[in-house]
């Protein structure tokens, strides 16, 4: 297995308290916060593509490996902290357009991508089908759309109340009601399913990861 590309923490700010990026570098919760982002590369492939959205960039972790990947790269997201992750891009040599933009109201042409990465963004969203029309609309026919989210159980719930919150007040939409609102898209056709552990079922296992192609 390659080796994942993660900025060096020093080089990483937090956009905002609540940003899990820490989690990427602490021995027990790396191998799942690390799993999420190798299961969305698997699910995207190699590229390259002429132009790719990371649809809530958070803190940047995930942008050197996408920029691997396209030959244009484009993140939106609502945080403050946009100042922090392009300087970590500019040290690292990524060229990267970063905006502070809503991903219900994209500023973006119809069919403008060729692939589209949301890591951990549409379980804190309840209104799913306005999200994934939206984000469909941006991604060209035959596109890669990649779609990652918690899976919600008694042991992800557990975790979350060991660190400080409540699971149905952060991630009001679950894993199942996401492969719902994508069954309801026929424009999103799942081709993939991954789980993070491999050896679970669906409901059991502590992420999912869908990838899609666009109609």
């Amino acid at each position: 297995m390659a080796a994942l590309l993660l900025p060096p923490r020093d080089l990483v700010s937090k956009p905002d308290p609540d940003d899990p990026i820490d989690y990427y570098y602490r021995p027990f919760t790396a191998p799942l916060y690390r799993a999420r982002l190798r299961d969305a590369l698997t699910l995207l492939g190699p590229g390259p593509f002429d132009a790719l959205l990371d649809v809530g960039y958070g803190s940047g972790v995930f942008l050197p490996e996408l920029a691997r990947r396209t030959k244009r790269l484009v993140g939106i997201d609502v945080h403050e902290g946009r100042a922090g992750v392009e300087a970590m891009a500019e040290a690292m040599g990524i060229e990267a357009d970063l905006r502070n933009e809503s991903l219900f109201d994209l500023p973006f042409a119809d069919g403008e991508f060729a692939a589209l990465v949301s890591v951990s963004v549409l379980e804190h969203l309840r209104d799913l089908d306005a999200a994934l029309t939206e984000l469909s609309r941006v991604v060209a026919p035959g596109g890669r759309v990649v779609l990652g989210v918690p899976v919600r159980n008694a042991a992800t719930s557990s975790f979350f109340r060991l660190v400080g919150y409540d699971p149905l007040e952060i991630h009001p939409s679950s894993h199942r009601d996401v492969a719902a609102a994508l069954a309801r898209r026929p424009e999103l056709q799942v081709e993939r399913r991954l789980v993070f552990p491999r050896v679970l079922p669906f409901d059991l296992a502590a992420y999912v990861t869908f990838g899609c192609r666009r109609a």
